[in-house]
């Protein structure tokens, strides 16, 4: 038994590359891509990553929880020392040392001593563990098909052995070749003993893409489905084996129901079949040697985000708006939760081996003297069951399945600040009932904090589990291309120091990454400078980033008038009367002109410019102001001209200076203008002719006729308003100011009425001479006049009179009389 025991736990051992699937430190990162998808499917969606590319990647190491190498009589470094072509180092590797693993009693003794290398570790009563495994990955990648979306293609050879639940007598039985007086006579039970193998290539099929995104809170989802192809696989695995061992050649009792079985490659490299030679020589890293059926395995996992600060890492670019910055990550707090490896595949049980029940008492363990291995081993059982203290499992199908290691991962990212972050990470192995067919992994625990950049990145990686211990290790990814790394420092540093190695482990990748870069926008135009026709000048996403600072839809560069928007043929500058003559040239841009004027218009076009043209829609002589000649003519009843007068455009009215008002007469236009009435000078009155019937324009003398008029009451106030208000300046013919107001009023009701005339007298009262007293009514009460005419009433439609001191209403001899007397009447006719 003791000799079997050590075939398959040694050989086993040895016939695998120690790759530790962990690479700690770097599928953690941010920066991880296609490697990332190995600890949550759903890490390549919203990735850092348009394409990844894992030329190759590895990961080497081994641990356990029973023995330790302590490193203090290196002669050199782990390469030297192991190289016995040095003197030093070949005295190293044949001193006894190596041979002798010391007990834990024995430990402080030998080391007294300066003896032993290879020491127990004092744990206890804890049960011992090994955890190996192999991995290689080639030409794996991801594709990022859009924002939300990500696929990925893996190829992975994996080898995987662990050996856990072993109690401490039956690991020191077994690593002292049964000579260990310590556990004799002992009664030792281990109810859960597993050792297993695996080794298998996967084909997997990766696709991740967006949940739910509502800025501040993220989900992205993912899966991958795995094809399996078994390359080879064992197991040995009982619930209840109990031992007694008496001395290092016989046992008082051995008892235990055992599943057994491998595939019949493995067993022929663990013990081959002479008569085949290299036939049935087996190597994990062989991939065409396949012996199970096509197993699926299948991962999955969510990862949400929690982002705070989701507005910094939005922006607007080429016509796009609320764009995630894809080079950024964004989360302050990320947490992941994946369930991996489900699934496994089936192999046919190789040689005789077969699950079996043993139960015996006394007995001879050198009758496993000749076991070495699988097909031995075999052999050994058959004849065990022939003496009948071994009993095969009759409904053993002859085929197992081989689960994968079956796991939980769980880890939370903490983004510090700029580039530095810490994870939590947890690796769970989920094993389910005495599970006896199936490799699994350590539960696991890290804390690592990193500084993780797009291109370099370091992370020390500090992590525990029940076979390796505790560790720190360091991660470091050299330019985005090339990673390298370990789980474990101590084995780097402790050569030649007395330091203590239970396992080591290093890991490398190279990879071809393409990352998400952010747009490059050198004017900050939010025109990316790839799509950008004027990458100097910010502009529009509608004219490729150049700029119309005027809307015209003309480039600035082509424009004129790059601040008015204009029109394309004239270069981007306005028009707008539409003249054919661009604004900043044309002297009236507001009215379509000629060129002849700048732009400004001749509507009679008689040669002058509207604006300097008093008739601007009558063509005239420049001489008189762009106006026609203004001819009137007196005619005779029979319309004959008699006398013909012209009025040039400065002049108000015809004027005929030998003709009397006091006559009526009839008047005829040169040009008809379509004027009902006419204004015309006769003599030194100015009179109004209205058109008749005939289109002729007469004007008829009524000689001055009393006319009652009743006056409205809103008149008489004005009237009256006039008259009380008015007010000259002492002896004077000045009107005061104060009284303007209220003269306006007046002229403003007699515009209304045409048809009234007015009369005005002038009064004063009996101080000074009479004839001054005269002179200064009459002023004054022409003064009221002009003031009348200058507000535009006609001067024939004004009677002026005035009396002096005839005419007074009051007593002369009081002030109040004398103030009364000093008056101007005004009345209506």
């Amino acid at each position: 038994m003791k000799k079997a025991l050590l075939t398959i736990l040694v050989v086993l051992t040895a016939s695998i590359s120690a790759f530790s699937q962990e690479f700690l430190g770097l599928r953690q990162s941010n920066y991880a891509g296609i490697m990332g998808s190995d600890l949550n499917p759903a890490s390549i969606a919203d990735s850092r990553f348009k394409f990844d590319l894992l030329i190759f990647g590895g990961y080497a190491g081994a641990y356990n929880n029973h023995m330790q190498f302590n490193t203090k009589k290196m002669p050199h470094w782990w390469y030297k020392s192991l190289n016995d072509d040095y003197a030093d180092s070949d005295a190293w590797l044949n001193d006894g040392d190596l041979d002798k693993l010391v007990s834990v009693d024995s430990t402080a003794s030998f080391k007294s001593r300066g003896l032993g290398q290879l020491f127990e570790i004092d744990n206890g009563n804890v049960e011992r563990a090994a955890f190996m495994n192999a991995e290689f990955d080639i030409l794996n990648f991801m594709i990022t098909l859009n924002r939300k979306r990500a696929i990925g293609f893996q190829i992975r050879s994996r080898s995987l052995l662990n050996m856990d639940d072993v109690s401490p007598e039956l690991i020191r039985l077994a690593t002292n070749d049964f000579e260990f007086p310590n556990v004799f006579n002992l009664n030792v039970s281990d109810e859960d003993f597993n050792l297993a193998m695996n080794s298998w290539i996967e084909y997997n099929l990766s696709y991740a893409q967006i949940l739910s995104d509502q800025n501040e809170n993220f989900f992205k989802i993912g899966g991958k489905l795995k094809f399996l192809q078994g390359v080879a696989s064992g197991y040995l695995h009982s619930s209840d084996l109990n031992f007694n061992i008496q001395n290092d050649t016989t046992s008082n009792s051995i008892s235990g129901n055992f599943d057994y079985g491998y595939s019949e490659n493995f067993g022929g490299f663990v013990e081959p079949n002479e008569s085949l030679g290299d036939a049935e020589e087996f190597s994990g890293s062989n991939l065409t040697d396949f012996a199970s059926n096509l197993g699926l395995g299948i991962d999955i996992g969510i990862i949400y985000e929690w982002r705070p600060d989701w507005q910094k890492y939005k922006y607007d670019m080429d016509g796009e708006t609320d764009l995630w910055m894809r080079d950024q990550n964004k989360y302050k707090l990320k947490v992941g939760l994946a369930l991996n490896d489900l699934g496994g595949m089936r192999y046919d049980k190789g040689g005789a081996s077969n699950n079996f029940n043993i139960n015996v008492g006394i007995f001879d363990l050198q009758r496993f003297d000749n076991t070495q291995g699988f097909r031995s081993l075999d052999s050994t059982l058959q004849n065990f069951a022939d003496s009948g203290f071994v009993t095969f499992d009759n409904n053993d199908d002859k085929e197992f399945y081989m689960n994968l290691p079956t796991h939980i991962n769980f880890d939370v990212d903490y983004h510090i600040v700029k580039n530095f972050y810490a994870n939590f990470y947890t690796r769970i192995n989920m094993k389910f009932g005495n599970d006896e067919n199936t490799v699994r992994y350590p539960t696991s625990f890290a804390l690592t904090p990193r500084f993780d950049h797009r291109r370099w990145g370091v992370s020390l990686p500090l992590s525990y589990n029940k076979v390796a211990g505790f560790r720190t290790g360091l991660a470091l990814r050299l330019g985005g291309y090339f990673s390298i790394g370990t789980g474990d420092l101590k084995p780097l540093i402790a050569p030649g120091r007395d330091m203590n190695v239970r396992g080591l482990d290093v890991f490398v990748a190279l990879r071809a990454p393409i990352l998400f870069k952010a747009p490059k926008d050198r004017d900050k135009d939010k025109v990316s400078d790839k799509l950008d026709e004027c990458i100097d000048i910010p502009g529009t996403w509608a004219l490729r980033g150049c700029s119309d600072i005027d809307n015209d839809g003309i480039l600035d560069q082509n424009d004129s008038c790059v601040t008015d928007s204009g029109l394309v043929e004239f270069n981007g500058c306005p028009d707008r009367d539409g003249d054919g003559i661009i604004d900043k040239e044309d002297d009236c841009p507001d009215t379509p002109g000629i060129p002849a004027f700048k732009g400004c218009p001749d509507t009679d076009g008689d040669g002058l410019m509207d604006k300097e043209d008093d008739c601007p829609d009558f063509p005239g002589p420049i001489e008189n102001k762009g106006c026609p000649y203004k001819l009137l003519h007196t005619i005779d009843s029979l319309g004959h001209i008699m006398e013909t007068d012209t009025m040039f455009s400065d002049e108000k009215y015809y004027h005929f200076d030998n003709l009397k008002s006091d006559n009526s007469q009839l008047f005829m236009l040169g040009e008809d203008d379509g004027s009902e009435f006419i204004r015309v000078i006769l003599g030194n009155d100015t009179i109004t002719a209205m058109k008749n019937d005939k289109g002729y324009y007469y004007y008829q003398y009524l000689p001055p006729a009393p006319i009652e008029i009743e006056l409205m009451e809103e008149e008489e106030e004005i009237l009256k308003a006039a008259f009380d208000n008015l007010e000259f300046e002492t002896g004077k013919a000045i009107i005061k100011q104060s009284s303007y107001a209220s003269l306006e009023e007046l002229a403003k009701l007699l515009l209304k009425k045409p048809e009234w005339r007015i009369k005005v007298s002038g009064h004063t009262d009996s101080q000074g001479k009479a004839s001054s007293n005269l002179r200064l009514s009459k002023r004054r009460s022409k003064a009221v006049a002009n003031f009348l005419i200058i507000n535009d009433v006609y001067k024939e439609r004004i009677d002026v009179e005035w009396h002096g001191e005839t005419k007074p209403i009051a007593d002369n001899k009081t002030k109040a009389g004398r103030q009364k007397n000093r008056r101007v009447e005004m009345e209506i006719l």
